[in-house]
């Protein structure tokens, strides 16, 4: 049962794009697009469908939540972009949730593991978690140094062709929608909560490496 007295409209794109609405009773539905490169274009459509099927108005939405990263650019900076520009008028709190810690909710253990991503150009976005609770934080390690770590189990939302010796992979066993689900269940009105947020990059983008 969320404390929350009214819907919360959650957003996630690390893997297309996961929405979903969730009530105060602990009911909840959503949806998702797969569609690569189209945030831009279908996104807002995508949430305006979640909350009117439920014969909602922007205005009975009670807060916000999005997935800020680490992940792809510009992925997450549409969907901060995207919430911002609604909450422009609605003033609601927005709740920022990790990226990786969904993904590692995608494994459905209660054992320790890291949720990596392949952050490109030799580096790594790494978490690791215990019984769904981050116990080292987001950071971006070259792969090198990721691999200076114990062997561990890890979960990723794309495949790994970095050699990993001794470490176990472990398949997604949940749908990203539902682990979206699972994250918001866990927020707590005095959680800290912002009228925007901003994306976790953890590293410069290409255009900043360009300027350097």
């Amino acid at each position: 049962m969320s404390l929350f007295s009214k819907p919360i409209l959650a957003l996630d794109t690390a893997a297309g794009a996961s929405v979903c609405l969730f009530f105060p009773d602990g009911e909840s539905v959503s949806a998702n697009m797969n569609t690569p490169r189209a945030h831009s274009r279908e996104l807002l459509p995508l949430l305006e469908q979640v909350v009117q099927k439920q014969g909602l108005q922007w205005q009975d939405i009670g807060a916000f939540a999005v997935g800020t990263g680490p992940g792809s650019f510009t992925g997450l900076r549409v969907a901060c972009a995207t919430i911002a520009g609604m909450n422009a008028s609605l003033h609601k709190p927005v709740y920022a949730l990790s990226s990786l810690a969904i993904t590692a909710q995608q494994a459905l253990v209660e054992d320790e593991l890291w949720a990596i991503e392949d952050a490109r150009s030799g580096l790594v976005y790494a978490a690791k978690f215990s019984a769904g609770q981050c116990i080292v934080p987001p950071q971006c390690l070259t792969w090198e140094a990721f691999l200076t770590l114990p062997a561990a189990q890890y979960i990723a939302l794309s495949e790994i062709t970095f050699d990993l010796p001794g470490w176990k992979a472990l398949p997604l066993q949940q749908m990203r929608e539902q682990a979206l689900i699972a994250q918001v269940r866990q927020l707590q009105p005095e959680m800290d909560a912002k009228m925007w947020v901003e994306p976790l990059y953890l590293q410069p983008s290409q255009a900043e490496k360009n300027l350097v």
